[in-house]
């Protein structure tokens, strides 16, 4: 009696990928884990692209740190597209735009503006609105390019 065996077969079967990011992201972080799932990055290649170490990236997407301001501006132009949705109308808001695409803390934004720390604190606080420095401030958003003026909208 002949006994048929049959040859060994495997069938490989692709898991669809499952939604890791929120459609909606409210943190930096959450902002850079959605672009480099889409892109279909590791945390490495994106830690390799900002200059950090693979952990900030994981720390950062875990929503357990937040990004230093001077890496914002790296941040930016890997996500092509500015993640925060403060209002820009008022002198203080796009001082406040300007501060994080520059990547100045208060300290060297108020140095490269020309104006001392504390009244950079209140123009952001809204308590003053005119300074001598208006026109400088203006200056140098308007020098931004378009996509860091245009703030995310939820799509």
């Amino acid at each position: 009696m002949v006994v048929r065996t049959f040859l060994p077969y495997t069938k490989v079967v692709r898991k669809p990928q499952k939604q890791e990011y929120s459609l909606f992201p409210e943190t930096l972080g959450e902002h850079i884990r959605k672009v480099r799932i889409q892109r279909n990055l590791s945390q490495q290649d994106v830690s390799r692209i900002l200059g950090v170490s693979k952990d900030c990236v994981t720390l950062w997407e875990n929503g357990r740190f937040k990004p230093m301001v001077h890496l914002y501006p790296a941040i930016f132009t890997f996500l092509g597209y500015y993640p925060f949705t403060h209002e820009v109308q008022s002198i203080a808001g796009k001082l406040q735009q300007l501060l994080n695409c520059k990547g100045w803390n208060h300290k060297k934004g108020a140095e490269a503006l020309g104006i001392d720390s504390g009244t950079l604190k209140r123009i952001l606080n809204k308590k003053r609105t005119f300074t001598s420095k208006l026109d400088a401030i203006l200056d140098l958003w308007l020098q931004l390019p378009d996509y860091l003026k245009q703030q995310y909208r939820f799509l």
